[in-house]
């Protein structure tokens, strides 16, 4: 029996879209998204988007003008945000804490070239953000002491991702189909593997319960999970896209969901509980009860190519994507998998 969908949120604006982040809150109840626009022929916005669980679900926007236009941002707080502007340039910002008003620049990060992407580490306590620069490489800022203190010479280089808690190891995609994985401290690669995905690798996201494992999602379509401990094959492939996967990410609560948006259009809720730290706790005596591997829904609210999609840091079955054309969806995980996962 086909799963119901629940509940979808639509926040839509005039506006071309690439990033999206979520931003903890001390507040269980808000689930807070943060999207920047390009800023084509307008001023660059910094959107937040809080959906309030305890208002039936009402969505409350506050929005920022920014100086330039917004290629990615990233964040470890709701008070600053790491941005990268369409012209390459890496900011650390201070949004206003009361009401709609216009970023302050707290920071700006000096290197080399134009970068298209800042990934900042998932925990709050590790002011560490990875800045990706195509052609030149990735390099790694203490924004503690706004210093840079790594610099990883990859002319291919593609994406980035933390590992979930070590702040001395990162992983990379290129432009040809590897990733590797880096011990910061000698600069060194850890894992390497060569022929990951037919084409770019435009996708990586760490399980945060089993950091050994690695989820890439690629120009080919194609989500697989690898683990690093021994990389020969991967652990699961899914083809559920018809074009590039775009973005990817583990559910931060239960690591046997994860998201995968596409330029297809389309949203896809994999699950992949026979590689998760769930198996080991599946205590289920009904088989029809019990999770089990595959495509457990595909959201198809978008009529542009999805380049973000982002888990909820505080309701672990909220979600939200993000669309080219300024439209952000936010979504739920079906009530019978959540059931199959809490029962």
């Amino acid at each position: 029996m086909a799963e119901a969908r629940g509940t979808s949120h639509v926040y839509g604006i005039d506006r071309h879209t690439l990033c999206l982040t979520s931003l903890p809150t001390t507040n269980s109840t808000h689930s807070l998204f943060t999207l920047g626009t390009l800023g084509v022929h307008e001023p660059g916005e910094i959107h937040i988007v809080n959906l309030n669980t305890d208002d039936d679900e009402v969505l409350h926007n506050t929005v920022f003008t920014h100086t330039t236009g917004i290629r990615s941002l990233s964040a470890w707080d709701e008070h600053e945000l790491m941005v990268v502007s369409t012209e390459g340039t890496v900011e650390l910002v201070a949004l206003p804490q009361e009401g709609e008003g216009e970023t302050r620049v707290v920071a700006k990060l000096e290197q080399p070239g134009r970068a298209n992407r800042v990934v900042c580490h998932p925990q709050t306590t590790i002011k560490q953000a990875a800045v990706v620069t195509p052609g030149a490489g990735i390099s790694v800022w203490d924004m503690a002491r706004v210093l840079c203190t790594q610099s990883l010479a990859l002319d291919d280089v593609e994406t980035s991702a933390w590992h979930p808690t070590a702040s001395s190891i990162l992983a990379t995609s290129d432009t040809h189909g590897g990733l590797r994985t880096w011990d910061l401290r000698t600069a060194t690669t850890t894992t390497s593997i060569d022929c990951a995905h037919a084409g770019r690798i435009r996708a990586l996201d760490y399980n945060p319960n089993l950091p050994y494992h690695l989820a890439s999602g690629g120009s080919d379509g194609v989500l697989r999970i690898w683990d690093l401990r021994q990389p020969l094959a991967p652990l699961i492939s899914a083809s559920n896209h018809t074009h590039w996967i775009c973005a990817l990410h583990y559910n931060p609560f239960h690591d046997q969901l994860i998201l995968s948006a596409g330029s297809d259009a389309l949203v896809n809720l994999e699950s992949a509980v026979s590689v998760s730290s769930a198996r080991a706790a599946d205590t289920h005596s009904d088989d029809s009860m019990r999770p089990t591997d595959g495509l457990v829904m595909q959201y198809d609210d978008h009529e542009s190519s999805v380049y973000a999609v982002q888990w909820s840091a505080t309701d672990p079955w909220v979600f939200a994507s993000l669309s080219f054309d300024g439209r952000l969806v936010i979504n739920t995980v079906p009530r019978e998998e959540k059931y199959k996962i809490l029962l």
